[in-house]
C-alpha cells in the first residue's frame, strides 16, 4: 500500500464527468447521463460531478444526494447537512419528519421545473482540505483520508492542478487485489 501512487488508480479529470458552475441541474443531469454513455458502467458509474469555473478549473463537486437534496426544497427547514450527517434516526423518525414537512409530495412538474431553474454552483460543495491527495501520494494515505473523512471520493492534485477522482470503490478494489495476493479471502469448496 506503500508503494501504490493514487496516479495508478485514480480516474483522470478527463475521463470524469464535470459540469459549469452556472449550469443548470437539468444541464448536471444530462452530464452524468452522457459520462455513463461514454465510459459505460465498467467498473462503477460516477455518482458525482466536479464543477469546474471558465478556466476548466476544479471548483466544487456535485453528487446524486446534493441534486436529490435541492429537488425538494423541504430539506432546507430540517437544518444544515453535517449536523445532519451525524445523526442516526429511527424509521418511526425519519417518517414523522418526511410527513411534517411533507417531503416528495410536489408534482414531478415542479421538479422538473426545479431542476431547469437551479444553478450547480447553488447545490455543490466546496472541497475541504482533507478531500484532496497528490498524485505521487500513495494509497495508504488516501486510504487514511477516505475512512477519517468519509468521503466517497478524493480530488487529485497535481501542483494546484486537479487532474484526476480518487474513487473509494476503486482504491477498495486495489486494496482487495492486494489482500488476494497474500492468499485471502480462502477459497472453501
Amino acid at each position: 500500500m506503500k508503494t501504490t501512487p493514487v496516479k495508478n488508480i485514480m480516474v483522470p479529470i478527463f475521463d470524469y464527468a464535470t459540469v459549469a458552475a452556472n449550469a443548470t441541474l437539468m444541464e448536471a443531469l444530462a452530464a452524468l447521463e452522457n459520462a455513463h454513455r461514454r465510459f459505460g458502467d465498467r467498473p462503477y458509474r460516477h455518482q458525482s460531478l466536479v464543477v469546474v469555473d471558465e478556466n476548466r478549473h476544479a471548483v466544487g463537486r456535485v453528487s446524486q444526494v446534493d441534486i436529490m437534496r435541492a429537488l425538494e426544497p423541504g430539506y432546507k427547514e430540517i437544518g444544515d447537512r453535517p449536523w445532519m450527517a451525524l445523526m442516526s434516526l429511527s424509521k418511526r423518525m425519519l417518517k414523522t419528519i418526511r410527513e411534517e414537512l411533507h417531503l416528495w409530495e410536489q408534482p414531478l412538474t415542479v421538479i422538473c421545473q426545479t431542476l431547469e431553474s437551479t444553478h450547480v454552483a447553488d447545490i455543490m460543495q466546496v472541497p475541504t482540505e482533507g478531500e484532496f491527495v497528490e498524485e505521487t501520494d500513495t494509497m495508504h494515505i488516501a486510504m487514511h483520508r477516505i475512512v477519517m473523512g468519509q468521503h466517497h471520493s478524493l480530488l487529485v492534485t497535481r501542483g494546484k492542478e486537479i487532474v484526476g477522482i480518487l474513487r473509494s470503490t476503486d482504491v477498495f478494489n486495489a486494496f482487495y487485489d492486494m489482500i488476494e495476493a497474500c492468499g485471502y479471502p480462502k477459497k472453501t469448496s
